[in-house]
Formats: structure tokens, C-alpha cells, sequence
């Protein structure tokens, strides 16, 4: 991979993505999270009837660079077709799964939630998933078993759907979203960062799996704006953190530098 030549990072960090999701559900913000993003809330205000987003489907790929959207900016034309809004975001360190979707779901820094090392426990800090259960929305997460979002914020009074593969996670919230009755779901993909960690961030393999990222973004999406149809709802693809090549051309992540902590959020609400 070139090197990104660049080096200022966006103004928004995900410990600004809890509070977002949170007021624009129209639930209470996490206890400890810090300020939500006004152009998400007012993309919200202006293509809604209610003001809040009453269904909310959100997509989570691990390790997508904001360097990833800019030189293959085509790839991602299945997630903008379903989104108004893309946001260049700031990860935080280290910036390694568990840290990151920490930050993102309990909208606090590492430091505040305590995760800040790649390690998995669950998280006790009052986060998204807390708010959702306080107010009453039926909520699923969708993941492979062993990677941070099937295990960090377990102990809530949601939903887990497990899965062996991140196949069967997409396919999991896909039948959630076609036949039950969820308020908000949240599916996990890894695919990337297993294929970029293995043969590189630009290996063919890698860049399959972004490309079925963006599919399963899109398929997602279709059969919930199917679904829910008339209701106020938000998408949103939201990614935990970057990568780059090491000198053994494999991919890694983890570091305080542009590719690592440079992504990119994209988010889309409609009523019709």
C-alpha cells in the first residue's frame, strides 16, 4: 500500500458515535459518552415525520480504512446509494477491535471504559445497548463467535445471535429484519480484517471481501427499507479502525498513524 500523504485527522472520533445513535433513536444518551454529531441528528430531524429514528439497522466491517473509500471509491456505491451522509472519523488508541467498538457503543473514551489493550472482556460501562434496553427497544446483535462484538457487550438484556461464520451473522439479521420485529439491529462483519491480516490490505482476497462488505451493506439495507417501509428508520455502516501493510506485506493495525485511525462512516435515514 502507498502511503496516505496526510496526516490530519478528522474532527469527530467514534466516542462521538453513542450519543449519536442514542438521540437519534430518540433514547437517552450513554452515562459517559461524549457529544453526539449535529449533522447526523439533523440528517435525522429532516427525513423523518417523528424526529427519531424508530428502526435502526447498523452495519459494522472491521478494520475499513477512510484511505480504502478514497482509492476505491466505486466499491462503496452500494453503501452510498442507501446513505446521505459520509463522515471521515478519527478512531482511537490503541486502535484494535475491542477498544474501538468499545468506544463506538459506549460513546467514552478507552481510559473510561476500560478496554485498552486488544483484549475482550465485558464491558460495564453504561453504553448504546444500556439506553436501548431503558427504553424498551427490542434490540439483537448478529456475530461471529470469539470477535469483540460477541463478547464485550454481553450481559444485557438483548438479544446474541452467535454465528460460526460472518455469512451466517449477515444472514441471521437479514431473517431478523424479514421476519420478526427488532427496533434495532446491529450485524458484525470481519471478513476484511481476517483476509487483510492474512495476505495484505490491497491482496485480491482483501479487496473481495470490502466489495462483499459493501454487497451485504446493500442487501441489508433493501430488505429493511422493504420492511419498514413508512417508518421512520436509520442505516448506518459504522467501522471500528484502519490498517496498513507491515514490512511482510501483511496487514495490521494498532498504530497512531493515518491509515490506522483514519475511517470512514456512512449514514442514511428516510420515513419513506
Amino acid at each position: 500500500m502507498g502511503q496516505i500523504n496526510e496526516t490530519v485527522y478528522p474532527h469527530y472520533t467514534l466516542a462521538n458515535v453513542g450519543a449519536t445513535l442514542a438521540l437519534a433513536a430518540g433514547i437517552e444518551a450513554p452515562a459517559q459518552s461524549e457529544e453526539p454529531i449535529p449533522a447526523v441528528l439533523n440528517l435525522v430531524k429532516a427525513n423523518t415525520v417523528s424526529g427519531k429514528a424508530d428502526k435502526l439497522l447498523i452495519f459494522n466491517p472491521d478494520a475499513v480504512a477512510l484511505w480504502l473509500y478514497l482509492r476505491y471509491t466505486d466499491f462503496f456505491a452500494p453503501v452510498q446509494r442507501h446513505t446521505q451522509l459520509t463522515l471521515p472519523m478519527r478512531a482511537v488508541m490503541p486502535s484494535v477491535t475491542p477498544v474501538c467498538f468499545g468506544t463506538i457503543y459506549t460513546g467514552a473514551m478507552p481510559a473510561v471504559h476500560g478496554i485498552q489493550k486488544y483484549e475482550k472482556p465485558v464491558i460495564k460501562t453504561d453504553s448504546f445497548f444500556d439506553s436501548a434496553v431503558r427504553a424498551g427497544k427490542k434490540t439483537a446483535i448478529c456475530a461471529v463467535d470469539g470477535c469483540s462484538m460477541s463478547r464485550i457487550f454481553l450481559e444485557r438484556e438483548i438479544d446474541y445471535f452467535i454465528t460460526e461464520s460472518d455469512l451466517e451473522a449477515a444472514e441471521k439479521a437479514l431473517k431478523l429484519i424479514n421476519e420478526d420485529d427488532y427496533d434495532i439491529i446491529v450485524c458484525y462483519q470481519g471478513n476484511y480484517d481476517s483476509t487483510m491480516h492474512g495476505d495484505g490490505t490491497e491482496a485480491q482476497t482483501s479487496l473481495d471481501a470490502l466489495l462483499d462488505n459493501a454487497a451485504c451493506f446493500d442487501r441489508l439495507v433493501k430488505a429493511f427499507d422493504k420492511r419498514w417501509a413508512g417508518v421512520d428508520r436509520l442505516c448506518a455502516w459504522i467501522t471500528d479502525h484502519g490498517a496498513h501493510d507491515g514490512p511482510d506485506g501483511r496487514g495490521s493495525h494498532g498504530k497512531d498513524i493515518t491509515e490506522d485511525m483514519n475511517v470512514t462512516h456512512f449514514w442514511g435515514v428516510t420515513h419513506a
